[in-house]
This record gives structure tokens, sequence and C-alpha cells, in this order.
């Protein structure tokens, strides 16, 4: 028995769709990644040791440090640091600090959402390319189908002329013209013609239904009949309305105000100014040294040491444009130490004379934007008259098909008994039978136009929803 073509096999022998599988599996390891990368980060660090061996004496010396810092608390950091060294194994150890970070006035927290956005739509994009392609790939299968349906119909359409040419060449006969005469070889000529036609029409949809099977993963044998590997019938489906589906979720538009939405985000992370501040508690400040000293009862100095502060940090840094501020105090809290203070500042000019350029740009890009969702709405409105015509015309052409199929197969009964009864000639009956297969293909075309028309509207829009209702 000869294998039909399935569309599931056909699905299976997509390269394509098999690989927007690995895309989408790759898109959600991304996804991960990123969501790693932009929360809880830990870095520790032993720094780098250095051991010295001499006849003075020997030291070991590192700096260890760890960093913890949380981007989604806006970036508020915690670190530890020191400087560890032992001298003949003296603890020489000094700065060892403890240190919180916080940005006051930053766009750390929204560009960390913009990243983390841009990552879910990578998913989203690779899960509705996989989702279109199965859809692409079903149309492909039906449109190729199609094709050799309407192969099969030209072979009946040239039957028809086989069978009217026959009628004709059958009266030339009664008629007694001679088989030497003009007309009766013209006559001749178009029925051997009709014949050598048909049996080209058919080599060729055999092949193209040898090849159409290889890409259902099938083998079409050597003296398989294109009759017996083409489907008898074709689902029935009941047409979607394209109304039914969310104007907000037409691709172009969907796409186009996401488009709007992210640069919207980006354009607000583009701050002039930026204020973070930091504190902690840094124990022996090297910054800090002061000599002590200890005396007898006489006043005379026996012992001079010098030591260090711990001290409370503080500090501030403020960026605006191409200016950039720095200011930090560190508080002794031996009363023997004054403060410590620091501060900074750096300037880059271009930055603000490019800053009304970037800003301008950024008001054009905006506006180009608002086009593109305009310009998607306009599309909506065409595909929306176009789609609703289109079902028109396939459920006009599927009426029209069935009521003179119906006419056609109740004269081919009708034809049958009268050659059964000798009134008719077969060749009448045989034209009667090839309109009667002629408008069945055209019912089972209008039968696959109809599950295109479905699918191409389907592919005008984001359907999300598939997503939960298969996880389901």
């Amino acid at each position: 028995m000869v294998s039909q073509p399935k569309l599931e096999n056909y699905l299976m022998n997509d390269l394509e769709l098999q690989n927007l599988a690995l895309e989408f599996q790759k898109t959600q390891l991304s996804k991960k990644q990123s969501s790693i990368e932009n929360g809880l980060d830990v870095t520790l660090s032993s720094g780098t040791a250095r051991f010295t061996f001499s006849e003075d004496g020997n030291s070991i010396s590192v700096s260890p440090s760890v960093k913890i810092t949380a981007p989604q608390a806006a970036n508020l950091s915690l670190e530890a640091s020191s400087s560890v060294k032992i001298t003949d194994g003296e603890n020489n150890t000094s700065d060892t600090s403890f240190t919180l970070g916080l940005d006051l006035i930053s766009s750390s927290m929204l560009e960390r959402k913009i990243t983390l956005k841009k990552a879910e739509r990578s998913e989203l994009e690779a899960k509705r390319a996989f989702q279109n392609r199965a859809l692409e790939a079903e149309n492909e299968y039906y449109n190729e189908l199609r094709t050799l349906f309407e192969s099969a119909s030209s072979i009946v359409s040239k039957q028809k002329d086989l069978y009217d040419d026959s009628i004709s060449f059958d009266e030339i006969k009664a008629k007694g013209y001679s088989t030497s005469s003009s007309k009766y070889r013209q006559a001749e000529m178009k029925v051997i013609s009709d014949k050598h036609e048909i049996e080209t029409l058919i080599h060729t949809l055999e092949h193209d239904c040898a090849v159409f099977a290889s890409k259902c993963g099938q083998n079409f044998a050597e003296g398989t009949k294109a009759q017996d590997f083409l489907p008898k019938d074709i689902p029935e489906i009941i047409p979607l309305d394209i109304l039914s589906f969310k104007k907000e979720d037409y691709i172009k538009i969907e796409n186009a105000n996401y488009k709007h939405e992210i640069a919207e985000l980006e354009r607000k992370a583009d701050v002039d100014f930026t204020l973070t501040a930091n504190g902690g508690y840094t124990l022996e400040n090297s910054n800090t040294s002061f000599t002590s000293s200890s005396t007898t009862e006489n006043g005379k100095t026996t012992t001079v040491s010098t030591e260090k502060a711990d001290t409370v940090d503080f500090g501030l840094n403020a960026s605006w444009l191409g200016l950039t501020l720095g200011a930090g105090v560190n508080i002794p809290v031996s009363s023997q130490v004054n403060p410590v203070y620091t501060l900074s500042a750096t300037l880059k000019p271009n930055t603000f004379r490019t800053n009304k350029i970037t800003k301008k740009t950024a008001a054009l890009t905006e506006e180009q934007e608002l086009i593109a969702i305009q310009s998607a709405e306009e599309d909506y409105a065409t595909d929306l008259v176009d789609k609703q015509t289109e079902l028109e015309s396939i459920l006009w052409s599927k009426k029209t098909n069935s009521d003179t199929f119906k006419l056609w197969e109740e004269l081919e009964k009708d034809e049958k008994k009268w050659l059964d009864a000798g009134i008719v000639k077969e060749s009448e009956y045989l034209n009667a039978f090839a309109n009667k297969e002629l408008y069945q293909l055209k019912l089972l075309i209008n039968k696959i136009d109809l599950i295109i028309y479905n699918t191409s509207t389907k592919l005008l829009f984001c359907r999300d929803y598939e997503f939960s209702q298969v996880e389901n």
C-alpha cells in the first residue's frame, strides 16, 4: 500500500525548524547567563603575594580582598580588603578596611533592567521564530501539495480535451472521411497529441510526487501512481476571522512598540548627572601615622613608636557630563591625628560640546520610532482588508465549485446509466466523469487554500498565548 504524505513527517525533516529549535535553546542559556551576570556578584582576590628572604629578615606580604555587589539594589556594594605583612613572625598588617557603596543618583538599576529585558526579548523572539517557522513549513507543505493537485487538474483537463477530440474524431470517421484526407488526419493527430501530452504530464507529476515524498521522509517507489500517493481528502477547517486577533498583537505594531519602549528606557538611562556615596571603616590606616612616646618620672623619653590610627571613611563621587568630581574624608578615631581629606577632578570639554548633538539625534530617532509605529498601523489596515477579501474569494470559489461539482456528479451518474443503455458513447460519459473529477480536485484545492489562509493570517500576529497552552 502506498504511504500518503504526512505533515508531521514534513516538519520533522525541516532543517530550518531544527536549527531554530537549537537557537531557542541557546537564547535560553544566554538569558540565564545574563540573569547571573546582573545578579548578586561576589569577587574574591588573594592579591599578589610577595616573599622576601634576606639576612635582615624574612617577610611575607599579601593584599586579599572580597567584594559583594547587588546591582538590583542601586549597585549596593560591600568590600573588605587588607594589606597583610608578616616580618620575622611579627604581624604588621594595616589598611584593613570595610566599605559600603551605593549609587544615590545613577542609571545603574535602569541599565540592569534594560539588559535583562533585552535578554528576555531575545528568548521570546527565538521562541516566536521557531513557532512561526512551524507555520511557514506547514504553508510550504500545503503549497507544494496544492501544486501537485493543480498538476493533477491539468491532467484531467487534458483528458477532457482528449475525450472531446475523440468525439470529434469519431464523428469524422462516422461521416466516412478517408484516412488519407486532411480532416481525418488532423483529427487523428489531435487525439494522438492529447495522449502524448497526458503521458508527459503524468510523468512530470510522478516525478514531483517523488520529490515531495522525499521531503516528507518517504519513499515514492518506481511504478507508484500519483493518484495513489496524493491524499484523497484534506481536513476541513473553520476559517479564522482576522478581527479576532488583537491589533496590538500585529507583529509589525508589536515590534515597533517594543523598539520604541526599549529606546525610551535607554534614553532615560543616558543621564547627565550621577552621584555615588561610600562609607566604611579602616583599621590602622597607613595615611594616619603618628608617633607615640613614653617617659620616665624625671621627664626623659625612654620609648618612641610609630602607630596608625583607625579611621571612619566617607566619600562622594559626582559626574555631570564631562566633569567628574570626587571628595572623601578619613576621620581618625584617635584624637592625636587630624582627618585626611581627598579631592579629585576630571574634565572632558568635548563631552559638553557633543551633548547637544546627542540630544538632538535622540529626538530625531524618537520621531522615527513614532513614524514606524504609524507605518505599522497602516500596514495592519491594509492586511486587514486584504485578508478579508482573500477569505471572501476562497469561500465564494468553494461554493461555486461545490455547486458545479454536484451538477457534474449527477450528470456523470446519468451518463453512466445512458452508457449502459447504449444511448451515449463512452467518450461522452468519460467527459462528464472528467469534469466531476476536475471539480473534486478544485474542492480539495479550496480546502488547501483555506488552510494556507489560516496559517498566513496567524503569521501576521504574535501568538504568545500558545506558549502557555503548550506548557500546560
